[in-house]
């Protein structure tokens, strides 16, 4: 069986571009794993079932080895038990395949170079984002999500009074339902009176 993982990192991305590689692969994918998650650990659902589903003789196809890993020692580890499992690693974008058993001493090195320069690449974009929220910190911005607009609670109070279930009516005004039980623990705790 051929399977192919597809990784973004948030909803903004779009997976189009990874599954026209997967197309324009010429493998027939049997299975495609679709996971919206960062890659800086292997602790990923999709990726867990993927992973409980191959046998030996099997295919994964990723698009490129940071979709699959961002740190080297994870990379070299998963590649190394697939491999050891009997198999085949496929990433397009690099080239590079890694067939059930041994591996070349050159696929080695390519793997621990491209997996080196992946982790590299998640630490710059980690001392990026460290950077830019100190520097909201000292231009005295706010950093961090929106404060929950504490006026929404009429709102979804209105709604529950005409039978509408509290899930829906916080979908209704775009607040989340622990959200919700916060603000009304908050104000509480305040002395407000409520409802």
């Amino acid at each position: 069986m051929h399977y192919a993982y597809i990784r973004v990192s948030s909803v903004d991305q779009h997976v189009e571009r990874q599954k026209e590689a997967l197309s324009a692969s010429g493998f027939e994918i049997d299975k495609i794993y679709l996971e919206q998650a960062s890659a800086k650990n292997i602790n990923r659902p999709q990726l867990k079932e993927m992973l409980k589903q191959v046998r030996t003789g099997d295919t994964i196809i990723v698009h490129s080895i940071d979709r699959l890993c961002r740190n080297m020692m994870d990379m070299c580890a998963l590649t190394l038990r697939l491999r050891q499992q009997g198999i085949t690693l496929i990433f397009l974008k690099e080239r590079l395949t890694f067939s059930a058993g041994e591996g070349t001493p050159m696929q080695e090195l390519q793997l621990h170079m491209m997996s080196a320069f992946s982790q590299f690449e998640r630490a710059l974009i980690r001392e990026r984002q460290a950077e830019g929220i100190s520097a909201k910190k000292l231009r005295g911005e706010r950093t961090g999500r929106p404060p929950a607009d504490i006026n929404k609670l009429p709102q979804i109070d209105a709604l529950r009074a005409k039978g509408i279930k509290l899930k829906l009516a916080c979908d209704n005004v775009g607040l989340g339902v622990s959200t919700y039980y916060k603000l009304r623990h908050l104000l509480k705790n305040r002395g407000i009176p409520q409802r």
